[in-house]
């Protein structure tokens, strides 16, 4: 079975009277728009599904408006995750764009809707139900869908979304609207625009522990802040300095270092889920000894 799900994203303002928009602020748009689906498919279906967006070049006179198409062979996928009977599987194919908000039914909060309804407060308490999650807000609360909660979590998701909608922060373009050619589901003025933007991603600490470490020196640093060039026998890392006191002897030259010298140190080390990947910190909170790297031949009693 083939089918298809149209919407409309549509810019308006003084600056799109003539129908024209600069290219450099259109592209990004656009391209955002289909690393929202896809960012949304895949929080809400993982590697089940890869869905593909067409534009169809049609206008709107007097704004900006741009027809997309969210084709087939996503929909017809969604049919089996959404959805285990053929009539409910057809109502339910368009799923994905009714949580975005972007063809959100009367009385339906999609992920736009949620956000306009925010408009940049921070969530103080969300209180999990069996199929919808109830948002409390200061003295206000909203129930939402599950599914919704999980775009409105998503980094990407909500990265996308501020791009999408990066042309209402230039001059003379003051509406975005999204929805079908004949209604609007989600409407978005320039004033409202920062109300949709991504919260800065915070890392996730996974280690904080102190260990007993051996260094070599790379090199020094000697301006405040700045952080030491350390190896440990397999790889060089740069770690600050704070043991105060090893530090001033430093500073005062009562500590001088050769070749084959070694530090034995408490280290605290931390480890953070970023992003990009695995981040790690390395603080010397304490010079246990300072070994000189002179060989000497050991005897008894010394």
């Amino acid at each position: 079975m083939t089918d298809m799900s149209d919407f409309r994203i549509t810019f308006d303002g003084p600056a799109l009277e003539t129908s024209q928009m600069d290219v450099q602020e259109l592209a990004p748009a656009l391209l955002a728009v289909g690393d929202l689906l896809s960012a949304s498919t895949q929080a809400l279906c993982g590697e089940k599904v890869r869905p593909q967006v067409n534009v169809k070049g049609s206008f709107k006179t007097g704004s900006f408006g741009i027809d997309f198409s969210l084709i087939t062979d996503l929909l017809t996928k969604m049919r089996d995750i959404f959805a285990s009977d053929g009539a409910a599987a057809v109502a339910n194919a368009s799923s994905i764009l009714a949580l975005l908000g972007i063809s959100a039914s009367a009385g339906r909060k999609g992920l736009l809707q949620v956000l306009g309804w925010l408009k940049g407060r921070q969530i103080q308490r969300v209180e999990a139900k069996e199929n919808t999650a109830i948002l409390h807000v200061d003295n206000d609360q909203l129930e939402i869908e599950l599914a919704v909660l999980r775009l409105l979590r998503d980094m990407a998701v909500r990265e996308a979304t501020e791009r999408m909608l990066e042309p209402l922060t230039k001059e003379g373009v003051n509406k975005f609207y999204a929805g079908t050619e004949s209604k609007a589901s989600a409407t978005i003025s320039s004033d409202e625009v920062s109300w949709y933007s991504a919260p800065q991603a915070q890392d996730d600490l996974l280690v904080d522990e102190t260990r007993k470490m051996v260094f070599s020196i790379v090199s020094l640093a000697f301006k405040e802040d700045n952080k030491w060039r350390l190896h440990d026998g397999n790889s060089t890392i740069s770690a600050s300095i704070a043991d105060a006191d090893f530090q001033h002897k430093v500073d005062m030259n009562q500590i001088s270092f050769a070749k084959g010298d070694v530090l034995v140190c408490d280290v605290r080390v931390r480890q953070w889920q970023s992003t990009s990947g695995a981040k790690t910190e390395y603080e010397v909170i304490r010079v246990l000894e300072h070994r000189t790297g002179a060989r000497q031949i050991p005897f008894p009693g010394l």
